[in-house]
């Protein structure tokens, strides 16, 4: 006897009440199949239906989700919900709304009108400064040996502390035209900063022109800006 494939409901993103269900329903899913709103209040899940033994986790299914919620932003303040995650039914997903609705309110209200924007610092001088100090001369003895290895590490140690110094100043600049941000450091291969900023959306195109600046007079280091983004790191 042949059995029915399971369909399991799949949810992309928590949005306000009055997300009309027409504009919802003519956006596609990762399957193909119309999205829909399941309402609780005054929040909403978008929604989707899937096949439970076909739900593909794969890239190309992660990028449609992506696509699918990057439109989705354009037109409405939403929570992503994580790629592949399945609920047993429409009955689930309102447990969930019911469950976390004072947090998921209190969110569309904290990123209503903004976008997320990522940045990477890379520091590129270091490779040039450190093959120039190698390269002078080979030594002739250990003692030279131990004075190239200090003259190495001191060059480094001042490359450090100028890309942390240059580092401070942009992060400064950056905040001030951000919502939220999260920021950290990083020391792993070249990259030497990594952050998330929270921006108004009228406010996107003057933080775009900000990196763009700050580049200009940090031309020593490799910015690499992504975005705008829904606000995937500031929903928890």
């Amino acid at each position: 006897m042949k059995h029915e494939e399971k369909v399991l409901t799949c949810l992309y993103a928590i949005t306000g009440h009055d997300v009309p269900e027409k504009v919802i329903s003519e956006m596609p899913g990762i399957a193909g199949e119309p999205l829909y709103p399941v309402r609780f209040k005054e929040i909403a899940a978008i929604a989707g239906t899937a096949k439970k033994n076909r739900f593909a986790f794969d890239k190309s299914a992660a990028l449609a989700y992506g696509m699918i919620l990057d439109t989705l932003c354009e037109s409405f303040t939403v929570l992503p919900c994580r790629f592949g995650t399945l609920l047993n039914d429409d009955g689930a997903v309102t447990e969930v709304l019911q469950k976390r609705y004072a947090f998921y309110e209190r969110k569309l209200v904290e990123l209503e009108g903004k976008k997320e924007f990522g940045l990477k610092i890379f520091s590129g001088a270091k490779d040039s400064a450190m093959c120039s100090i190698q390269c002078d001369k080979k030594p002739n003895d250990g003692k030279e040996y131990i004075l190239q290895k200090f003259q190495q590490f001191k060059a480094d140690n001042e490359l450090k502390k100028g890309t942390e110094r240059a580092i401070d100043v942009i992060r400064l600049e950056l905040q001030e035209i951000s919502s939220k941000f999260e920021e950290s450091y990083q020391t792993d291969g070249q990259v030497a900063f990594s952050g998330n900023y929270l921006v108004e959306k009228k406010d996107a195109d003057f933080f775009c022109s900000k990196v763009k600046v700050l580049q200009g007079q940090y031309s020593e280091l490799k910015f690499l800006l992504t975005g705008p983004w829904p606000p995937y790191n500031f929903v928890f």
